[in-house]
């Protein structure tokens, strides 16, 4: 559970008591004043930092985009090399739509609002410039292949957007080969975390077959 309101921290607290419901009951039916008396304050204290509850789902779409994007950033800075640093930027975006399945539903429904803030728009754009980046890098490094990369960058997101909701609606079946570890028929079957992860990488690696530079290809590929 949220922890009580204490003071000058009413923001944060309001957003993640938000958080902590979108994911479990939902916040459909969740007034502004009802989630002020929740953390134990007075509904006009809570306008005083969000106009309306629009403005609160706003924030929280905001807030999920700046959270995806820092893990991202620090999934690729223990990586090394253009494929593993886009792969590992892969690996966070579908271990955080795992994790938070209706925030990251939220933050692209929210972001694709004709009335979105400017500033939720940006941060938004500002999670697909980082991997066309990546991606430009990529192919300045002779690892990815030649052509336009945004049209590539499309791609990769594409997959991986797709991989994080079905991974997060549990939509995906469990494949044939990861309830243990690779090799040794008689370990426990992993975690369902573990699996999720191994499928993840499975997939993400068809998608950088796709992705190499011809020359970078194994020799049986």
């Amino acid at each position: 559970m949220t922890s009580p309101y204490h003071h000058g921290d009413l923001k944060s607290t309001l957003l993640a008591y938000a958080l902590e419901q979108m994911e479990g009951a939902g916040l459909d039916g969740l007034s502004m004043r009802e989630m002020a008396k929740a953390v134990g304050v007075s509904h006009t204290a809570a306008y005083r930092h969000f106009a309306d509850k629009q403005a609160l789902l706003d924030a929280m779409a905001e807030q999920g985009f700046e959270a995806l994007r820092q893990a991202s950033r620090e999934a690729i800075a223990a990586a090394q090399g253009s494929p593993d640093r886009l792969l590992a930027s892969g690996l966070a975006y579908v271990q955080f739509g795992r994790q938070h399945p209706r925030q990251l539903a939220h933050m692209f429904g929210a972001a694709a609002r004709a009335t979105a803030p400017p500033r939720l728009r940006a941060v938004a754009a500002d999670l697909f410039n980082d991997l066309q980046t990546l991606v430009a890098e990529g192919q300045q490094h002779g690892s990815f292949r030649t052509g336009d990369p945004r049209a590539l960058a499309h791609a990769c997101w594409a997959m991986v957007h797709g991989l994080a909701l079905l991974q997060g609606g549990h939509l995906l079946g469990q494949p044939p080969g990861v309830g243990a570890e690779i090799g040794s028929p008689t370990a426990a079957p992993l975690s369902p975390d573990h699996a999720a992860s191994q499928q993840t990488r499975a997939a993400l690696e068809v998608l950088m077959q796709g992705l190499l530079e011809p020359r970078q290809l194994p020799p049986d590929s």
